[in-house]
């Protein structure tokens, strides 16, 4: 009996003791600084109030010349943006302080940006980082958006919460958002507008959205001629999931605004809401810790 017993308490004991380790393995992952995100910070310009002004001048120039008839392009380095971030986020954007977010940088790089920013709650203290690459579709103005490679600190994050969100937050802007799902994982459907009671010529249409080494580049076209000659530049996304009838919504839609998703369609009210942005982070990376302690299981 005594024998039975001493085995229960040392199966006990040892199991105690690998998912220990592992909740110490995982801390220690999320206290992990990506590597862009310290070179995005030394990066930084020394005038940022003037790099900053250099992006807002650079965007009221592109919304100029798209509101005439015929081609426009712009160029914003993510120095531009990252001066932004610092300089104007905070006052045009606290909510997302109040939320336990702070210091957000990006990095261009070939075809894709890398974003980061330190995330703060009672719970947990990292870096959270994520990847953004961004296609054209046959479609004039849909934009096929992928978001991958979900972290805190070195460890991975189960994306679905992530991207659930995004979906609730675009629906109560009224922005309709589909995903088509491939095997490089969920890519989100966004309409960018191509009418508004604003624009003095209509439609404007995106022909190219580009990312190099350190600079995001848009062009596009403005007048009557825009859309019946629509070709898209660079990569192009292919339809995988989603049916050419599930676009009509989309590709309809006379505009949308500002986006952050949530496929759960939850209704639940303001504070609420807050709340669960607050403890989503944390609450992913228990996830996560959970599914290294499961795999920590083979382990004798």
């Amino acid at each position: 009996m005594w024998r039975w017993i001493k085995r229960i308490v040392m199966t006990l004991v040892l199991i105690g003791i690998v998912g220990a380790g592992v909740l110490y393995w995982a801390h220690r992952q999320t206290q992990q600084v990506p590597d862009f995100y310290a070179e995005a910070i030394e990066r930084m310009p020394v005038e940022t109030a003037e790099a900053s002004s250099e992006l807002t001048a650079n965007v009221e120039e592109l919304q100029s010349q798209a509101a005439k008839s015929g081609s426009w392009r712009a160029k914003f380095s993510d120095e531009q943006i990252n001066a932004w971030l610092l300089e104007e986020l905070p006052r045009k954007f606290p909510i997302l302080l109040t939320r336990g977010v702070s210091d957000p940088r990006i990095l261009i790089r070939d075809d894709h940006m890398l974003v980061a920013a330190k995330y703060q709650n009672r719970k947990i203290d990292t870096v959270v980082s994520f990847q953004v690459s961004v296609k054209l579709t046959e479609h004039a103005n849909l934009l096929a958006v992928q978001i991958s490679n979900l972290r805190a600190g070195a460890l991975p994050l189960p994306m679905q919460r992530f991207l659930d969100n995004i979906t609730n937050e675009a629906a109560k802007g009224d922005v309709d958002v589909k995903w088509d799902l491939t095997d490089e994982g969920p890519v989100a459907l966004i309409s960018v507008p191509r009418d508004h009671p604003k624009y003095v010529v209509s439609p404007v249409v995106v022909e190219s959205v580009q990312m190099t080494d350190g600079i995001l580049s848009v062009a596009g076209h403005t007048g009557p001629k825009a859309e019946a000659s629509f070709q898209p530049q660079g990569r192009v996304h292919r339809f995988v999931s989603i049916a050419e009838h599930e676009l009509l919504g989309l590709t309809m839609l006379p505009g949308a605004t500002m986006l952050v998703l949530d496929q759960s369609g939850d209704d639940s009210e303001s504070s609420s809401h807050n709340n669960s942005h607050s403890d989503s982070a944390s609450d992913a990376v228990r996830s996560a810790s959970r599914t290294s302690s499961d795999r920590s299981g083979t382990l004798r």
